[in-house]
Formats: C-alpha cells, structure tokens, sequence
C-alpha cells in the first residue's frame, strides 16, 4: 500500500530533517572540542595554586566559545500553538448552585 503524503506534512518533514542536521551537526563540533581539548586547570595546578605557587596555564584547545542562540525570559521561543484561556465568569450572572 503507497504511503500518502500531504503538502503540509512535507512541509513539516522538511523542517524535521533541516533541524535534525544542524543538530548533528553542533553535536559533531561538540565532540570534536572535547576529544581535542584537555582539563584545564590540572589537579596538580589546582593543589599548587593552593599552595601559593603561581602557574601559567596552557591553552586548552577548546577555542573560542560561541553562544548562537539567545533566550529572553517571557517571549516564547516557538509558539507553535494556541493555549486555550480562562476568562472569568459573567458576573452579572448569577451562578446557580450545584444540587
């Protein structure tokens, strides 16, 4: 049986897939930072910086860290749908009791 495809679920597919690749993609350049990257300070900085001793760190390898996205507290990031909202009662009707 052919499988049936409509317009709008091509169109949703196709944004699935395009943020599904960038997604491995920033996983691939994740990976591939930390297995070229080393920890920084050492313990062994780290006891003698606690002991007084000034130490010169080495680059770790990571680079630079770049932050692309940016999130703003009350603005929704994708408001893919519409909530449903509680408006209060008609007060100038009157609520009649349960029975």
């Amino acid at each position: 049986m052919a499988k049936v495809v409509r317009d709008k679920d091509q169109a949703v597919l196709k944004v699935y897939k395009e943020r599904m690749a960038e997604q491995i993609k920033i996983n691939a350049e994740s990976v591939k930072r930390t297995t070229e990257s080393r920890p920084t300070p050492t313990q062994e900085e780290n006891d003698l910086a606690k002991l007084g001793v000034k130490v010169e760190l080495e680059p770790d390898g990571t680079g630079e860290t770049v932050i692309t996205r940016t999130v703003v507290a009350n603005v929704p990031h994708d408001p893919g749908y519409v909530t449903r909202e509680a408006r209060p009662l008609d007060s100038s009707r009157p609520v009649e009791p349960k029975k």
